[in-house]
């Protein structure tokens, strides 16, 4: 018998540079079932040092040189043998020639050959008529001729391979000669050719590729589709492997409309880290001019709990993202971050220096709304052992603020904090208090200040209790456990006079379920707010007694404000309100495929909801999801212009057996606008699908002096799999990832 590693590599043919596929029901559910591999024939032994086994129905020996097998002849050897309706065995040349049904089996794969000849000292050999299974990719090929060159080489004539079921060959893959090198890892094809439905589809005379998982510098499946500002579309992209820890992508990218676009990938990875450069330029026909992106980042390691970041963007206009972004969010960027950071982490401090600078480009962005640049911002964070029940930490920041035509200057904070938690399996108290010291040294280019040092001293108290009582109930023939989770949480912080103090990175936090527990009512450092409140909330779930499954719980909370507050944003703003808004949340999970959340806030002053999110999630597997949200904000007595309700419904839904649709809708009921949508159809037979998408974007024109401020979008992207073997197109499993909440790209 040959080696195990000679005989692999018929599940090699042709694979190229894809990596293997894990073993998935899902992408071969339309195919028929191939038996698996039979290894447990009479005599079969296990283990390395098992010997091989040989049986017939008959043999005969020939001057103790020869020795011929005849009926259902089996050569066997741990996980792999050989069965033939005869075989003759040549003691001087260690040769085995098998002739008549020849079936190779292993438990990956099987191989049938009219006749196979073997030189067991060598792993020499020949398949004549081959055809092979390959079962977890689900991959059938054959050959007129497989000729094995020991361990190192295997030359396969007039080869083909494919995915598809037999008597069905919608694609195959074939080649006159392919040489696979195992030593040196790679193979050769020659006159290779793709046929789908039967026509030839892509010609090459010769192709270099890899046999393992190594990358090797090569044409990668190219990408079109069509768009309203870029016309039609075509991109193929060229992967340089320029270094085991160095590649590079080029991509010419053309539109139409606009253009040659040349897009540049760059990846290392090194002792010190890992980085990406992305870079997009194109002459803009359409737009008038030159045109480009620049995308830096590393992460990286200097040592032990030592790590750094860097991140690098620069887009040449406003309307880059407009044109060539692919999502909503990066259509309406304002502006684009830059930092460098270094970092020191171990179990009890963390550290962190970095320089952060912002790219502006919204020119319509008022300079009041721009983020402040951090040169530097310094950060110091300690959390050292417990001192019997005591917790210790102790919190520090350095920056300077940065921003053209505005106050800046250095702000220096300190925050120790002290806290005794008290956990019993029943409930927990934890009492804390805090201490938040913060200095400003500033300079203003318009003189408006009335003191450039600037110091402020706030305690904040607070006091977090909650107790768990459970009991055991039945609903519905079913046994539950019902809990009931009553929480208080006091804070107190009194009131500083912070009215000339500046907004660097500071706003106002937006009220929700989070916000019922924490101390602040305002992000960064710039406002302490003054309190004296009592958040009142209470938690009930039903679990089920068996699984522990949460099918229903509730919640519900509110700020009782024992005192008024009079820090604000800009200037001090008495808040004489006695009370928050109510919080609730809903969440129903019946089963494992269905769930409801609700969550509500309601304006008991005016007493009328003024933000409700409503999730329907219904999905059975990776095929089978309807998503449905409905949200609202805004009070319409108070504040009718900042009203906002949004319906945002997916699904992704089979049609039969082979067709399914998937759609999306995001849409503003208060203007009646569609802010994005797609719609889709996919097309999957057992080794090949189809998928294709028509969406459109909402996006803003700046020229527009009346509703609604700006178009749809429309664009398509068309997807062609061939299973196990490679697609061409947009990846459109990947955005379908990002339209349809609950689906996994396979």
């Amino acid at each position: 018998m040959i080696k195990r590693r000679a005989n692999t590599v018929l599940c090699l043919l042709l694979l190229g540079a894809s990596a293997p596929l894990a073993a998935q029901d899902a992408p071969w559910a339309l195919c028929q079932a191939w038996p698996a591999p039979i290894l447990d024939y009479p005599g079969a032994q296990r283990g390395a040092d098992a010997p091989i086994y040989l049986s017939a129905d008959s043999s005969e020996g020939l001057n103790n040189e020869v020795v011929k097998l005849f009926g259902q002849v089996l050569v066997q050897r741990p996980d792999e043998q050989l069965l033939a309706d005869e075989a003759t065995y040549y003691r001087s040349t260690s040769t085995l020639d098998a002739v008549g049904n020849v079936r190779y089996e292993t438990p990956e794969f099987s191989a049938f050959s009219d006749r196979a000849q073997i030189v067991a000292d060598t792993d020499e050999g020949e398949f004549s008529n081959a055809e092979f299974f390959i079962y977890e990719r689900h991959a059938r090929g054959s050959s007129t001729k497989i000729l094995l060159r020991g361990d190192d080489l295997t030359v396969l004539k007039q080869s083909s391979y494919t995915t598809c079921d037999k008597n069905d060959e919608d694609w195959a893959l074939r080649a006159s000669t392919v040489e696979l090198d195992h030593a040196e890892g790679m193979g050769n094809a020659y006159n290779a050719r793709l046929h789908f439905q039967g026509v030839p589809i892509f010609y090459i005379p010769y192709i270099r590729f890899p046999i393992t998982e190594a990358r090797m510098t090569g044409l990668l499946p190219p990408t079109w589709g069509s768009s309203d500002n870029g016309g039609n579309e075509f991109a193929q992209p060229l992967y340089l492997n320029l270094h085991p820890q160095l590649d590079l992508t080029i991509t010419p990218h053309n539109y139409t409309e606009r253009g040659l676009m040349w897009q540049n990938e760059l990846r290392y990875l090194s002792r010190y880290g890992a980085g990406m450069i992305n870079t997009e330029n194109i002459d803009d026909e359409l737009f008038g001019q030159d045109r480009s992106l620049y995308h830096y980042e590393h992460t990286g390691r200097l040592g032990t709990g030592w790590s750094n970041q860097l991140l690098f963007n620069r887009v040449s206009d406003a309307e880059y993202f407009n044109d060539f972004g692919d999502s909503l969010s990066t259509s309406s960027t304002a502006y684009l971050e830059r930092y460098a950071k270094l970092q020191y982490n171990d179990r009890l401090q963390h550290f962190m220096i970095q320089a952060q600078d912002f790219q502006i480009i919204n020119p319509d962005l008022p300079v009041g709304s721009q983020p402040y640049r951090r040169l530097p911002q310094i950060t110091y964070e300690l959390s050292p052992p417990m001192v019997g029940p005591m917790r210790l930490q102790l919190e520090s920041e350095l920056v300077h603020f940065q921003r053209q035509d505005s106050i800046t200057g250095q702000r220096a904070n300190l925050t120790p904090t002290l806290s005794l938690p008290f956990e019993r399996m029943a409930g927990y108290v934890t009492p804390k208090l805090s201490v938040y010291h913060t200095r400003y040294q500033l300079e203003d280019p318009n003189n408006t200040l009335a003191d450039e040092e600037l110091q402020r001293t706030v305690p904040i108290s607070s006091l977090d209790t909650g107790i768990y009582l459970e009991r055991e109930t039945a609903l519905g023939g079913e046994d539950y456990i019902h809990t009931l989770e009553p929480r208080l949480f006091y804070v107190y912080a009194p009131y500083r006079d912070q009215s000339q103090f500046p907004l660097f990175d500071t706003s106002r936090l937006a009220f929700s379920q989070s916000q019922l527990f924490s101390e602040r009512r305002f992000t960064g450092l710039d406002r302490i707010g003054d309190t004296n409140q009592v958040t009142v909330s209470l938690t009930s779930r039903l679990l089920s007694a068996d699984s522990g499954a949460e099918k229903l719980s509730g919640s519900l909370g509110k700020i009782v404000y024992l005192d008024d507050r009079r820090v604000g944003l800009n200037g001090n703003i008495l808040d004489a309100g006695h009370q928050s808004d109510i919080i609730g949340e809903i969440q129903f999970t019946p089963n494992d495929d269905l769930r409801l959340t609700l969550d509500l806030l309601w304006d008991t002053d005016d007493d009328v909801i003024i933000e409700r999110d409503v999730r329907l999630q219904y999905s059975t597997d990776n095929f089978h999801i309807f998503n449905v949200r409905y949200r609202d904000r805004g009070n319409r007595r108070s504040n009718p212009a900042g009203l906002s309700r949004e319906l945002d419904t997916s699904v992704l839904w089979p049609l039969g057996t082979r067709w399914s649709m998937m759609a999306r809708r995001y849409h503003s009921l208060e203007d009646d606008r569609t802010l994005e949508k797609m719609a889709g159809l996919e097309y999957s037979s057992c080794c090949w699908a189809f998928r294709f998408i028509r969406r459109a974007i909402f996006v803003n024109d700046a020229s527009a002096i009346a509703p609604p401020f700006g178009s749809l979008r429309y664009s398509w992207l068309v997807q062609l799999e061939l299973k196990g073997l490679t697609s061409v197109g947009k990846r459109i499993d990947e955005f379908m990832q990002d339209q349809i909440l609950g689906y996994t790209p396979q």
